[in-house]
Parts: structure tokens; C-alpha cells; sequence
């Protein structure tokens, strides 16, 4: 899903290698695999700071749901990518032990594949194409988006949705093959399109999506600039055609960048989530944003920040975004691509990220994405006072930590098991060093120094510490001196 110039050719501008099979290599793949893994009420701790007591300016009582600690390469991290050249617009799926990304046409395939022991890999890139050739009404170099479905049931094929060239209209399109495999080669159906709307410039970026049922949608983004808006369409049973008329989803807000487009559409819980992307994909400010709804056919409500972008994560990932979500036995995922390398213009490398998703009822969480709670949102136990500070992050802080025996608690929100890094922004006037306890869940954890700061100054201070998935409850008991604490942010 999802990648997309909108009127911006991105043309390969490397010659593609069309209809190398690689079936074979999946049993080489699989031989050096290694074996792989509803909502659930917050800690004790964590909803008593959220209930009575808490700040007036608190979040509401959360119901997230957790997710399992998945296995995890060597030197992984959410920050660095897991195939560091060019594999565009991913996506992930599991087929037995082995973990398959798809990925835009590149130098070397229309559909490039690899495969991995796990979603954070290592992921060893195939030799050869998916894709075992180009439909009939398609020109090469122009192959975008994939999305790979497995079968419903035992002896249906693989299907693959893609993008590609139409020779006529110099308009992309929509199309469809089906394999035996995970790994291919799809083989596409001639005739024509699967979906082209020609009246809005063509459609790019499929994404599928099955209900509990087994009725079948797509999701796909309609490519003029101009127009430019995700649209659900339903699916025959087979998943071959269409079975009626597509519908309007969202389009851009006047807070969006440029455009909207790479759609992928799940269900949790009662909501329909819809991620997106906005922007375009060659710059700084592509992003990832999602909109939920209780019915499948909307209306959508989008969330009012990016759920990924460039700031978001300090710099330290460049154009966010084309994410696709897969969960399983190791918990919920999201793959996406950054930009790693310019070319000039519009022609960039991307690679393929991968990062843990966690769920505050409908609400994603991305590990990787800092996340800062203001301390004045905490629960203060009698221990100090909500200080109004206009220089400190959020107008306000607690303080100041100058009683023993008491304990401050705010609630956080871990999207994976795992060890975080725990940002603690403060000031501390006393003229002396001070220093407090961080317990997590009630059990210390770490130590927070605060060096003395001089006038409106803030300062910070880093600490790991081990959550779970889900919400936890960070606790600041004083050991000596006092402080203020403006914040605290999970990194």
C-alpha cells in the first residue's frame, strides 16, 4: 500500500526484471527459519491515578489492550531499518514459520519479496521477481503498493493487489493475480482493470480488508492531485472483483499536507481504524494519521496529530509513512518506509521500518514515537502541588518534592513489553543536588538526579526502566533535596 506521487512521476528509473519465479527459494528460507508466538483493564495502580483525585485536566479511565513481547533480532531497534535499501511501501505477512515483505518495484524486481524468522527480522531480500509478469493492459516500471492476501480456505490462491501503468490514459490502475504461494510468482489477470477510475485519475495503494465473516473490501486512494481521497469498495467472495459501487471515505484537511493516500483499514474492538498517509513521499513532512468510525462505510473521524512524522521522531526518521498494520501471536506491528537516501527531485530511496503497535482502546500507539506526559496529569497523593510554570512544557508542573514517605503517581502507556527509556524534564532551585526514586508499578526502578537549575531554567534526565504492555504506573518518591517535575516521556 501505498506509495504515490499523485501527479509526480515516479517511474522506476532503473530497468526492471520481470518473471523470474521464486518458489524455489522458499524451502531454502524455511530450512534456516527458527521457530516463532480484547481488551484487558489497566494495572490497579494505573486506574487509581486516573480515577478520583487525578487532575481535572487528566485523560478519561483507559482500556487498553496489551500485546505479547514478539521475538526479536539481534540489534534490532524501531529507529533503524530492517531492510536498509530500497523497499518501498511494505507490507507483512506470516505463512507458517516464515514472515513475507512486499515491496514497490525496484532496480531489480516488479515485485520485490523477502523473507524473515520474525517481523523485526533479519530479512534476507529474494533474488528473482514475484510478480511473474505484467498484465496485458500494464507498462513496466510503474509497479507500486503491493498487498498480498492469503486464502480463506484450503486450495484458494494467493491474491495479490498492485498498481501499475495502464498503456492507455497514462493513468495507474488497479489489478490482480493469484499464486500458489506466499512467494510467488503471480501470475496477473488480463482483460481489464480491477479498478481504474479514469474521471478521478486513476487508483493506486490496494489494501484489503476481511471481516469476521469473510465478506471482503478494498481500500484504495484515487490519484489526481486535486481530488485525491481513499475510497472502500466490496469484494466478490473469491476476492477477483468488485461487487458494487466504491465509496467516498476522507479526503485531505486543510491541516494535511498536499494529499491523501496509502489507506490500510483494521477492526478493533467496535471501531474501524483507518490509517493514511498525507503529503508526498519524497518529502520531510509525509506522515502517518488515522480516522476511526463504528461502521465500515464511516463516517471517519481523524485523530488531530500525526501518529508518525518526521518530528515526531526527532528527526531520527525522515517521511514516515505508506504504514500497513499485521498482528498474530506476537502482537500487532506496524511496517512502514523512511527515506534513507535523495536522488534529487521526487527520487528517493525508502527503506522498510518495523515497530510495535499498542492499543489504548481504538487509540495506536507506536513504540519507537516519544510520548510525553505532563506531570500535572498525575496523581500528586498529598505529596505536592500543580505549580503553574508558563515556561515548562504544558503551562504547569508538580512540586516540589520535598516530603519522604510519599509517593507521585502518573499513568503511561507501553504499546509492547519491553525496556524504555523514561525522560524526566525538571527544575531544581534548592542551590543543591536532589535526587528521586522512579518505581514502576510500584517497584523501584531507577534513580532521577536533578542537578540545580537557575531561574525559569529546565533541565532533563534519562532513566530505563522495564513495562509492561499496556498502561503502567510510574511513581517519584524524594530521596533528598527537592525539585520540580515538569514531565515525563517514554522514549
Amino acid at each position: 500500500m501505498r506509495d504515490k506521487p499523485g501527479v509526480w512521476s515516479r517511474q522506476a528509473w532503473f530497468p526492471v526484471v520481470a518473471g523470474a519465479a521464486i518458489c524455489a527459494l522458499v524451502a531454502l528460507a524455511v530450512a534456516v527459519i527458527l521457530p516463532s508466538g480484547g481488551e484487558s483493564a489497566p494495572p490497579e495502580p494505573a486506574r487509581a491515578a486516573a480515577s478520583a483525585g487525578a487532575a481535572a485536566s487528566a485523560p478519561p479511565v483507559p482500556t487498553p489492550a496489551g500485546t505479547a513481547t514478539p521475538l526479536t533480532a539481534p540489534g534490532y531497534s524501531p529507529l533503524k531499518p530492517v531492510i536498509p535499501g530500497s523497499f518501498a511501501d511494505p507490507m507483512i505477512l506470516k505463512d507458517g514459520d516464515v514472515y513475507y515483505a512486499y515491496g514497490t518495484n525496484n532496480g531489480a524486481a516488479a515485485l520485490p519479496v523477502a523473507t524473515a524468522p520474525a517481523p523485526t527480522g533479519p530479512w534476507t531480500v529474494s533474488p528473482g521477481d514475484g510478480l511473474a509478469r505484467l498484465p496485458s493492459w500494464a507498462v513496466s516500471g510503474w509497479t507500486w503498493a503491493p498487498e498480498v492476501v492469503p486464502p480463506l480456505r484450503k486450495g484458494d490462491p494467493y491474491l495479490l493487489y498492485f498498481s501499475a501503468r495502464a498503456r492507455e490514459g497514462n493513468v495507474q490502475c488497479v489489478g490482480v493475480a493469484t499464486a500458489v504461494s506466499p512467494a510467488g510468482p503471480f501470475t496477473p489477470r488480463d482483460g481489464a482493470p480491477l479498478i481504474c477510475p479514469r474521471n478521478l485519475g486513476g487508483a493506486i495503494d490496494p489494501a484489503s480488508h476481511i471481516e469476521a465473516d469473510g465478506a471482503r473490501y478494498l481500500v484504495y486512494k484515487s490519484d489526481a492531485r486535486k481530488t485525491a481521497a481513499i475510497y472502500l469498495v466490496r469484494m466478490a467472495p473469491d476476492g477477483l472483483a468488485t461487487a458494487g459501487p466504491a465509496k467516498r471515505l476522507l479526503g485531505r484537511d486543510a491541516d494535511e499536507p498536499v494529499l491523501v493516500e496509502a489507506p490500510d483499514l483494521v477492526r478493533r474492538g467496535d471501531r474501524y481504524v483507518l490509517f493514511y498517509s498525507a503529503g508526498w513521499y519524497f518529502q520531510p513532512n509525509y506522515q502517518t494519521r488515522y480516522a476511526t468510525a463504528t461502521s465500515i462505510a464511516g463516517p471517519y473521524t481523524k485523530a488531530g496529530e500525526p501518529l508518525q512524522s518526521t518530528g515526531g521522531y526527532g528527526g531520527k526518521i525522515t517521511g514516515p509513512g505508506s504504514a500497513d498494520l499485521f498482528g498474530g501471536g506476537d502482537g500487532d506491528q506496524l511496517v512502514f518506509h523512511g527515506i534513507v537516501k535523495r536522488h534529487g527531485g521526487s527520487k528517493v530511496d525508502r527503506a522498510m521500518y518495523v515497530a510495535a503497535l499498542g492499543w489504548d482502546g481504538s487509540r495506536p500507539v507506536l513504540r519507537g514515537v516519544p510520548v510525553r506526559y505532563e506531570a500535572e496529569r498525575g496523581r500528586n497523593n498529598g505529596c505536592v502541588g500543580t505549580l503553574k510554570r508558563p515556561k515548562a512544557s504544558g503551562d504547569g508542573a508538580v512540586g516540589p518534592f520535598d516530603r519522604d514517605g510519599c509517593r507521585y503517581e502518573l499513568p503511561v502507556f507501553a504499546p509492547a513489553a519491553g525496556r524504555y527509556e523514561i525522560r524526566t524534564g525538571y527544575a531544581n532551585r534548592s542551590g543543591g543536588a536532589s535526587l528521586l526514586e522512579l518505581s514502576v508499578n510500584g517497584k523501584a526502578a531507577a534513580s532521577v538526579p536533578m542537578r540545580p537549575t537557575r531561574g525559569d531554567d529546565w533541565a532533563s534526565t534519562t532513566a530505563s526502566a522495564d513495562l509492561v504492555a499496556g498502561w503502567n504506573t510510574l511513581g517519584l518518591r524524594r530521596l533528598e533535596g527537592r525539585g520540580q517535575v515538569d514531565y515525563l516521556e517514554l522514549r
